[in-house]
């Protein structure tokens, strides 16, 4: 079997698939020439939206007549009736209305691929893909991703919630652009965004509440602690209360399914606060007294992907989150809105 590469394809092959291996021939548009144009499409959406020739002509700036020209030009180039006069008004005709649905559609694309040039020209990127942490408050990254595409509406972000070995993961392999974890991995630099409380809870009927006292490293041994399964916490030696807790964990694989142990008083579990606010307002939920303190904080930090290279939207992305991130009150999620 011989592989043939282009070099080896002749003068009148090379002509007709081109350096795409497309062929010419085959294209569609090469066949058939356009008939009719943006604008003559653009024109009658105005008439349509805008209830008529006048209220069109208005909107666009031009006069009736240059409108009402190129409306019958348009119908006697497609060979059909896009509109029909009933009285003063021109009402759009069945089949205009299906040309009309697909005719938006391509004015869309075609203003979309005019803002897609004009983003790549000033170092935009089409898609940006931000990996972020469970624990990342989430009024906190709607700002933010509301904030950035205000300033580049073209750009796509796509958001995978992950947790810090997934967020490793789409580091190394290149898939993240931005990564939002509680771990730095090794060859990559974290900037710190955001500080995430940390509290013990467990439901009011929880045994450890009868006691009526401050809780104890001893008093948690034969407790169940719930314990998210992909959480990677690095735990301080000295914070004894958090390694005591882990003699009887029972894993779940994520929060909604903790706080439903929780409820059901199976245990007991380290949660962030911001993500515990309702729970604890009703009192389904309540903070265990330990002694030694019921809370401990875990920094997330703002990871760069793409090592080497600078992409100005995962560059503008991260200043937005940098900025938010240092005007919100940390470790209260509710006060988010607030800070805007």
């Amino acid at each position: 079997m011989k592989i043939i590469g282009y070099k080896d394809v002749g003068a009148e092959q090379q002509r007709k698939f081109g350096k795409t291996g497309v062929s010419c021939d085959s294209r569609l548009y090469d066949v058939r020439n356009f008939h009719i144009s943006l604008k003559q499409w653009r024109m009658l959406h105005a008439v349509v939206d805008c209830d008529g020739f006048t209220g069109a002509a208005n909107h666009l700036h031009l006069s009736q007549s240059a409108i009402s020209y190129t409306i019958a030009k348009l119908q006697e180039q497609l060979g059909i009736p896009l509109l029909k006069i009933e009285g003063r008004k021109a009402q759009i005709t069945e089949v205009g209305k299906v040309l009309l649905d697909r005719s938006r559609n391509l004015i869309k694309e075609a203003l979309e691929l005019e803002a897609l040039a004009e983003n790549l020209q000033h170092g935009w990127g089409s898609d940006i893909c931000l990996a972020a942490d469970h624990n990342f408050p989430t009024r906190l990254l709607m700002l933010a991703l509301r904030e950035f595409s205000q300033l580049a509406q073209n750009a796509k972000v796509i958001l995978h919630e992950v947790n810090p070995l997934q967020a490793e993961k789409a580091l190394r392999e290149r898939i993240a652009d931005l990564a939002i974890s509680s771990h730095i991995p090794s060859g990559f630099v974290g900037t710190p965004l955001f500080e995430v409380e940390h509290i013990a809870v467990a439901h009011p009927a929880h045994p450890l509440f009868r006691l009526k006292r401050n809780i104890t490293a001893a008093d948690i041994e034969r407790q169940v602690q719930i314990v998210i399964s992909h959480q990677k916490e690095f735990v301080d030696g000295n914070d004894r209360h958090r390694l005591a807790g882990h003699l009887r964990p029972w894993n779940v694989s994520s929060f909604d399914t903790a706080v439903i142990a929780l409820r059901e008083c199976l245990g007991y579990a380290w949660l962030p606060r911001h993500r515990l606010e309702k729970w604890l307002e009703q009192g389904e939920l309540q903070t265990l007294p330990f002694k030694d303190g019921a809370n401990y904080k875990v920094n997330l930090y703002l990871i760069h992907g793409h090592r080497g290279q600078v992409d100005s939207g995962a560059k503008r992305l991260a200043d937005v989150l940098q900025n938010l991130s240092a005007a919100a009150p940390q470790n209260n999620n509710s006060d988010v809105q607030r800070t805007r």
